[in-house]
């Protein structure tokens, strides 16, 4: 998942307030981040060395890497932080899309619960050219199975997709963020014909 503007807007905040009784830090100000990709600690460190820690560095930063520094900014920012807790909370943040708009069938998910259990439509269609007499192809895969393809090219780049609530899916797991999720925090359909 891509981090939002949201998220953006949060970092520039979060690392804009700084406390008293902060860590040692050798850049002052505040500093936005603007980038798409993964919220974990290499990737933020290489873009706060790339943005601000590369660009900015003055002596004060003599034998003082961009992690460590990034490090300290978050510490000194309010509330304090690491790097860690601040991508929990980015991935928190994100909005979330619910899974019945994925298909837009209906709110009580009747399809979807079908079709994790293996007896919707999808699982018996084959696409052919013998149903109709003009030889037009009938069961189309690619154009059935379109709303999944430009939900995943959409907005699952961007945002969280709900966790469905079927009785497939039913744990007592949760995610490391908290969220509902099974016990082997994947989620996949295997049907043979």
């Amino acid at each position: 998942m891509k981090i939002s503007s949201r998220a953006l807007a949060y970092i520039s905040i979060l690392a804009g307030a700084s406390s008293t009784a902060a860590a040692e830090k050798c850049l002052s100000g505040s500093f936005i981040l603007e980038y798409e990709g993964d919220c974990d600690r290499e990737t933020l460190v290489e873009v706060f060395n790339d943005q601000v820690f590369g660009p900015a560095k003055s002596s004060a930063c003599d034998g003082v890497t961009a992690e460590e520094e990034l490090v300290a900014q978050l510490a000194a920012a309010v509330p304090s932080t690491t790097i860690e807790e601040f991508c929990a909370n980015i991935y928190k943040s994100q909005p979330e899309v619910p899974f019945t708009d994925i298909l837009k069938k209906d709110e009580n998910m009747t399809y979807e619960k079908a079709f994790f259990l293996g007896h919707s439509s999808l699982q018996e269609e084959v696409e052919t050219t013998y149903e109709r007499e003009d030889g037009q192809a009938t069961s189309v895969l690619k154009e059935d199975g379109e709303l999944v393809r430009a939900h995943y090219q959409g907005s699952a780049q961007t945002k969280k997709t709900e966790w469905p609530k079927l009785p497939n899916f039913a744990s007592s797991g949760t995610d490391s963020h908290g969220q509902p999720t099974c016990t082997t925090s994947a989620a996949m359909c295997c049907w043979t014909k």
